[in-house]
């Protein structure tokens, strides 16, 4: 029996999400000990009681070979090609939940192009566990909801592989009860593999259990032609099956990799075996026949822990299913190259047991005991856009970290993101981490602490809890449309208001302190501006937006939130005005306390040089006093405010920055001769309290500031909490290639130019120029869809810019969407970040 019996699933590598690392296959098809390999991944748990099964029959009267394809990867479809240009056609055993799920693995389409072609979609379970370690709710729904994900995607499924080859009776039962008309495992016939030797040399005709029909082990990089060969020559002389169980088509480095010759060579020499009448060549389903069976649902898996601590068994006191194995509810994983050992110590922090790894050998990746990637039996349910805060009791030789991970639906398991390094303690100590807002999509979510290098780690106590932000700590959102009077209430009066909801409303709390959203103007009969504030307060003497007749024109705006949730939005125009408004988050509600929590002030006119003797000069500098004037306190970190130009006698841009620092190469606001435009500026506060306005221009200009609201000084350290950078140029396409019409490009900001890895949002001031037509920009994380928002609106050949404020991806990037006919470069400068 080949070791893929005895192997565990896998956990989607940082950067590689569902990259398999095999060599725990191949050791233990080699007969090697149960040591527990970095390339290992996630087991989940339980065993299930036993019922046989009754075979099917079929004759055959010479070998029968078939090529069967494991684990979706979109590098079989080159092998497909060959082999149905040869006249040949394999199954392909499909895990649903790889489907679509990355560029490593095949899309729907594929799958259904495969199946045109001749070739068989088989099942593979939703996300690839070993199911004798599973119990019978999460086992059924793997192998039956698996089915039901691909019938629904219009691909007829009839037959099954396990995953690992791990079976037991029981489950070869469940397999039959959702419709399956067979099950193939690996490792029962003889190949190259020393451990094989003394098997039979082919299934029998028909199996003698169809449920579990016997192959080699998966082929791997070891097997040399000769290898691939002989399993059909061996076989010949009888008249059996052969199951041929590929992973890889041309993966260098990788250890189930086959070349693209020795498998083109095995096609032509099977093609040549059939046509000299000694093989025929079949899928799994042209040997085993059998009707489409009704696809049953899977039971649903048990309700969530909603409050308190989420995770099941956190202090590893209940025994899993498997005499020596995991705790109940976790499993061992990891990835790289690297061995690992994981046991059950009684030195807990309480109760009387806790989980040890000691990492023996180590080149890469990493290893943990984590709750397991599964459909919902164990894992927390969560919430998009909520973060959530973890904690866990740890002893250690080495570093440690905690690794999050996110399902999408109910069985697309991605990295996510990683904490700090905690250092080595010899004692237990408890460490808390916050994870970013939960990406759009997400259903549930694992984490647990790793080792990364040699050492030993000793874990108990986890808690993973929904995260109780500071007053002040903003939650970034993926921008959404709270407001279009174009599909409402219609254009604004003249002089007139609209007031939209924000609290209560999307996932929004139902009450918080301000809130961060992208205001367009369009379709306007006259020239004006536009004016935000609290609903239930006088109007400030203040404007977030001017524009011209006719003109399509967007500003970002953070403003405090009325009491009954709403902001008002004012019109100071002789015309009409249509309004958009594009949420992107919002800060929790109290006074603000912590370092870097944000307080908002009814919009406030801090500076306005007209009512000075003399405008800005060209290339000149104006200061603004902030801290210790109009509520804002003396000591603060940074300040939001809305930025406007006028009057100006020659085009140019503004850069703000904290007094007494280095002019940044950077910019906030970009204007035309004449011109009247608003920006909003966040921007480090000087150690004297005031910000500096630069003006590049050959001529002079207005400048106007309205303050919205301060961060409080101190270093951020509270999830929420803002830090700020000196405006720092992060992404400048003039110095590259222009933005294609339609096109999309990404920009890293976690974990570089002083934004730490593990940041949330940031803030950055966006600029469009050389645009070859009219258009818009739309900012949002990666990994999220586009939403139906806009940041930034450009007309030919102009030059705007807009303030952004964004969640960030869980790779780090922030991506930009050029809705165009045209090609834009874009320039995006990071003044700050949210932890």
């Amino acid at each position: 029996m080949g070791a893929d019996r005895w192997t565990v699933a896998s956990v989607p590598e940082r950067g590689q999400p569902w990259k398999i690392l095999e060599w725990w296959k191949i050791l233990k098809s080699r007969g090697t000990a149960a040591t527990a390999i970095g390339t290992v991944v996630l087991v989940l748990a339980t065993f299930f009681n036993a019922v046989l099964l009754a075979p099917a029959a079929q004759a055959a009267s010479l070998v029968t070979v078939t090529l069967t394809f494991d684990d979706a990867h979109v590098d079989q479809m080159a092998a497909a090609a060959y082999m149905n240009s040869k006249g040949l056609h394999g199954t392909f055993f499909t895990p649903s939940g790889f489907l679509n799920s990355d560029s490593l693995h095949m899309t729907t389409a594929q799958a259904l192009a495969l199946q045109a072609a001749g070739n068989e979609i088989g099942g593979h379970t939703v996300t690839h566990p070993d199911l004798a370690q599973a119990d019978t709710g999460e086992v059924t729904r793997q192998v039956c909801d698996d089915r039901t994900n691909l019938t629904n995607m219009g691909l007829r499924v009839t037959n099954f592989a396990y995953p690992y080859a791990s079976s037991t009776p029981a489950i070869e039962t469940i397999v039959q009860s959702c419709g399956y008309n067979s099950a193939r495992g690996l490792g029962d016939i003889a190949s190259q593999i020393p451990a094989s030797a003394g098997m039979p040399l082919s299934e029998t005709m028909p199996p003698a259990d169809p449920y579990l029909t016997k192959a080699p082990d998966q082929i791997d990089s070891t097997w040399t032609l000769q290898n691939l060969k002989d399993l059909t020559l061996k076989a010949e002389p009888g008249a059996g099956w052969m199951q041929y169980t590929f992973h890889h088509i041309n993966i260098a480095n990788n250890p189930l990799n086959v070349s693209t010759a020795n498998f083109n060579a095995l096609i032509d020499f099977l093609v040549a075996e059939q046509a000299a009448g000694r093989i025929i060549v079949k899928t799994v389903d042209q040997v085993i026949g059998g009707t489409v069976k009704t696809n049953p649902a899977g039971p649903p898996p048990p309700a969530p822990i909603t409050s308190g601590n989420l995770l099941r068994n956190p202090g590893f006191e209940t025994a899993g299913p498997v005499a020596g194995g995991a705790p109940s509810c976790w499993v061992p994983g990891g990835y790289g190259n690297n061995t690992y050992t994981y046991s059950t110590v009684t030195g807990a922090h309480t109760g009387t047991a806790a989980e040890q790894l000691v990492m023996t050998t180590y080149l890469d990746g990493d290893a943990k005991i984590l709750p397991p990637l599964d459909t919902g039996q164990c894992t927390p349910t969560v919430t998009p856009g909520k973060r959530y805060t973890m904690s866990a009791w740890y002893n250690s030789t080495a570093n440690t970290q905690f690794e999050l991970y996110y399902r999408l639906g109910q069985g697309n398991w991605q990295y996510w993101t990683s904490s700090p390094l905690y250092p080595a303690s010899a004692a237990y100590t408890q460490v808390t981490y916050t994870s970013p807002p939960v990406p759009a999509g997400a259903t549930a979510m694992t984490m647990a602490l790793t080792l990364t290098s040699l050492g030993t780690l000793v874990t108990d106590d986890y808690s993973l809890t929904e995260a109780v932000l500071p007053p002040g700590a903003f939650e970034p959102l993926t921008p959404m449309r709270l407001l279009d009077t174009r599909t409402s209430s219609g254009p604004v009066a003249p002089d007139g208001t609209v007031s939209f909801q924000v609290a209560g409303v999307n996932g929004i709390p139902a009450s918080i302190a301000a809130v961060t959203f992208n205001l367009t103007v369009a379709n306007s009969t006259s020239f004006g501006f536009v004016t935000a504030y609290a609903s239930g307060t006088v109007r400030p003497n203040a404007s977030n937006l001017n524009y011209d007749t006719g003109q399509i024109i967007p500003n970002s705006v953070t403003v405090p939130v009325g009491a009954d949730g709403k902001v008002t939005l004012y019109n100071r125009s002789s015309g009409t005005a249509q309004l958009i408004a594009d949420v992107s988050g919002y800060y929790v509600a109290g006074t603000a306390a912590a370092a870097g929590a944000f307080q908002p002030i009814a919009p406030t006119r801090f500076l306005d040089t007209r009512n000075t003797p003399t405008p800005v000069a060209p290339n000149g500098t104006v200061s603004v006093q902030v801290g210790g004037v109009g509520g804002v306190p003396a000591n603060v970190s940074a300040v939001t405010f809305n930025l406007t130009v006028a009057n100006s006698t020659s085009f140019g841009f503004v850069a703000a920055y904290a007094s007494g620092t280095l002019r940044p190469n950077a910019s906030n606001l970009n204007y035309a001769t004449g011109q009247i435009v608003p920006n909003r500026v966040t921007v480090p506060v000087g150690a004297d309290g005031k910000v500096i306005l630069y003006n590049q221009s050959s001529g002079t200009a207005q400048l106007i500031v309205d303050v919205s609201g301060y961060y409080l000084s101190g270093v951020a350290t509270l999830p929420g909490t803002f830090e700020p950078i000196a405006p720092t140029r992060f992404l400048d396409t003039r110095n590259a290639t222009a933005v294609a019409g339609d096109g999309t490009i990404s920009f890293q900001v976690g974990g570089v130019g002083g934004v730490p890895a593990t940041a949330a949002a940031t803030i950055f001031n966006l600029t469009v120029a050389n645009s070859t037509s009219f258009g818009f920009v739309t900012a949002y994380p990666s990994g999220a869809a586009l939403p139906n928002a806009s940041n930034l609106n450009y007309a030919t050949g102009q030059i705007v810019p807009n303030s952004v404020t964004i969640p960030i991806g869980p790779d780090g990037k922030v991506n930009l969407y050029n809705r165009s006919g045209g090609t834009a470069q874009l320039i995006a400068d990071v003044s700050g970040y949210f932890l």
